[in-house]
């Protein structure tokens, strides 16, 4: 390997020579260069990405581009200067776009404004206490899901393996958490920040979890220690605390998000589902009996005669206050809203986890919750089928769990919002709207072997007025048809490709991390992505479509290579061998199997005969993703195919041009 000084240099070189180039593009205002070679040390395998800003009237070629300079490959985002600046001032501090800028750097620019604005809203110590608040509570938001899957895991499943993946996830949510409590702006890797402002709970829940044997007492005590941090950290849900205390009645989830949702649009994950992630805070705040949740009735359609209900919330203080109670009594009844309340949820999370109730009365209440909101949306007129998309078996349900359905409506439903927390009985029920013909396109799109085939392929029709579900529908494939988990070759390929794409990236930033700087925690962090992406490869490569649990489903295919990479490896205490073997053999099996993994571009560009741009390739496969990008770097960097450069212009407008990269593979070179 070439000396870390010498790939520096060669980096810089390459920055050098793009800055030179766009610089002498009049329509090219701006340009600045993010990710590890702004902030952190870069290696051969890393590339540039770039943000390039253009005049207001700038009519780019394409808002994408793949370009090289020096051997290095970039990844470069074109962006009028209007728009640019509306991207930035709207990143809410401590975000992703925040964090992504503020760990960038200003490469040149010629127009005053974009420094200015650049200076203002990438500063790492520009956050704001309301901004950090809201980005603390998005966070934790996106990390409730993996902590609670943790839990049904470990107390219902009993899937110690599992349990563990869903922790670690949970964790870095923590991290992220952590960081932005001490006023720093989170970067992509958070663990190693938060292990240097809270080494004790860091240490317990990560570093010392990742190298001992995650038994039933261990994975215990992490889940009381994620709990317990939760429990101290009050602040992390602020918001929702201040807003219901300001209230002072009970408050719908529909007008929470209304209320809450304008400063949560601008926050990292915070997009088409917004309403369930505020709903889950909602649930586990009163789950944790720090808020009180009753029904209140509503409508899921513009012109609904039958109304179904969604949980509201409010503070348990408020009855104490006589004007609050009478404002309380009004809407919903205090006295019965507090039996329902105690009924259901308190009773429960008064009780300490370990001593759930019985499956069997938890699995009889779901059931009839679903029954009765069944009952009631087959009377609406505007509904034409309900799905359910979850597992309720007995073995599979607790008193977390919150059955999902999905609503197909008529044609010309209108509907406020796409997802709705309800409640039946005391259980949460999430529901998702379509129209039959968002749907159909939905079905129409949806590839064999993805993640939404195979939960149609499992769901249950609750109830159906149209032809569409029925067993003879016209539909791709049927709903609750299990049969349809098999994967037809063509889609079976696609899923490969983007699964082998992402695992060629994963692979590169666990071997930086080992080789680079000798994290082993951190490259057993990644080893664990690339083997969930590793088990998808494998699993479609049976033709069968990846479930949730895809790693027991490779391990009955290649029990050989899944324990050497990954289940043997899981109770050790981490050493560089063990890991750099198991990503010498996780490159072995891609290099093994690359021919079936990158078919469609390898076919390709063997038909074409000739060298191919990227922006050729993107033209044939008719969608602008990385995962082409990503693969034809992997294969150029093991020789299977070859790169080369080629003029490109940034503008319809440019006089100048900068190089992008082509690609050309022999099929028949003796070398390969």
């Amino acid at each position: 390997m070439r000396s870390q000084d010498a790939i520096e240099q060669q980096y810089h070189e390459a920055v050098d020579a793009l800055v030179e180039k766009i610089e002498k593009d009049p329509y090219i205002l701006a340009a600045i260069v993010a990710g590890s070679f702004s902030y952190a040390q870069v290696w051969e395998k890393s590339d540039l990405d770039v943000e390039i800003i253009g005049k207001d009237a700038i009519r780019p070629t394409q808002s994408f581009f793949s370009l090289v300079e020096n051997g290095v490959n970039i990844h470069a985002n074109i962006t009028p200067r209007n728009a640019f600046k509306q991207s930035i001032e709207r990143a809410q501090q401590g975000s992703f776009m925040h964090s992504y800028f503020s760990h960038s750097t200003l490469l040149f620019s010629r127009d005053t404004s974009i420094r200015e604005w650049y200076d203002k809203n990438a500063n790492r110590n520009n956050i704001g206490e309301r901004d950090k608040q809201f980005q603390i509570l998005n966070v934790v938001a996106g990390t409730l899901p993996s902590l609670i899957y943790a839990e049904k895991q470990f107390y219902v499943n009993k899937d110690y393996l599992t349990c563990f993946l869903s922790l670690l996830n949970a964790v870095q949510g923590l991290a992220r958490i952590e960081v932005l409590l001490n006023n720093e702006i989170p970067a992509r890797e958070v663990i190693q920040p938060a292990l240097r402002y809270n080494p004790d709970f860091f240490n317990r829940v990560y570093t010392d979890f990742i190298n001992c044997e995650k038994n039933e007492t261990v994975l215990q005590d992490t889940l009381d220690a994620i709990n317990g941090y939760l429990d101290e950290h009050a602040s992390i849900f602020q918001p929702v605390l201040d807003y219901l205390a300001e209230q002072k009645v009970p408050r719908t989830l529909t007008a929470l998000n209304a209320d809450l949702g304008h400063a949560l649009d601008n926050s990292e994950g915070f997009s088409d589902s917004d309403d369930e992630s505020l709903g889950l805070v909602c649930q586990w705040l009163a789950w944790k009996g720090v808020i009180k949740q009753v029904a209140m009735p509503m409508k899921l359609t513009a012109k609904s005669q039958i109304a179904v209900e969604e949980p509201a919330y409010y503070y348990d203080d408020i009855v104490e206050d006589s004007s609050a109670r009478d404002s309380y009594d009004d809407i919903v009844g205090a006295s019965s809203a507090r039996d329902s309340y105690d009924d259901t949820v308190g009773a429960s999370s008064a009780r300490d986890s370990s001593q759930m109730r019985l499956k069997g009365e938890i699995h009889a209440q779901i059931q009839n919750a679903v029954e009765s909101i069944t009952d009631t949306l087959e009377q609406d007129r505007y509904i034409l089928s309900a799905i359910l998309t979850s597992n309720l078996a007995e073995n599979n349900v607790w008193e977390k769990t919150a059955p999902q359905i999905t609503l197909i409506l008529r044609d010309g439903t209108k509907f406020k919002q796409q997802q709705f927390q309800l409640i039946e009985e005391g259980i949460p029920i999430r529901v998702q709207l379509y129209t039959r013909s968002a749907y159909r396109k939905m079905l129409d799109r949806t590839l064999q072997g993805s993640t939404l085939h195979s939960i149609l392929a499992e769901s249950r029709v609750l109830f159906s007025k149209d032809s569409l579900f029925s067993v003879d529908g016209d539909a791709n494939f049927s709903v609750g048809d299990p049969s349809y988990l098999q994967v037809a070759e063509r889609d079976m390929h696609s899923q490969l490709f983007n699964a082998a794409a992402m695992a060629t990236t994963i692979i590169a930033k666990a071997e930086k991390w080992l080789n680079l700087k000798q994290d082993l925690n951190y490259t057993f962090l990644y080893l664990t992505y690339l083997v969930r992406e590793l088990a998808r490869i494998e699993t479609l490569m049976h033709g069968e479509t990846p479930r949730r649990k895809v790693i027991y489903q490779a391990l009955e295919h290649n029990p050989s290579l899944f324990n050497a990479v990954f289940t043997d490896l899981i109770d050790k205490p981490k050493d560089e061998a063990m890991l750099r073997d198991a990503l010498e053999r996780i490159d072995t099996y891609l290099e093994k199997n690359l021919q079936t993994l990158f078919k469609p571009l390898l076919d390709f560009l063997e038909e074409s005969g000739d060298e191919r741009t990227i922006t050729d390739i993107y033209m044939h496969f008719g969608k602008r993703e990385l995962a082409l990008e990503l693969a034809c770097e992997w294969l150029s960097q093991k020789e299977i195919i070859e790169q080369f450069s080629a003029p490109v212009r940034l503008t319809k407008d440019s006089q100048t041009s900068v190089e992008e990269p082509v690609y050309y593979y022999d099929a028949n070179n003796p070398f390969l």
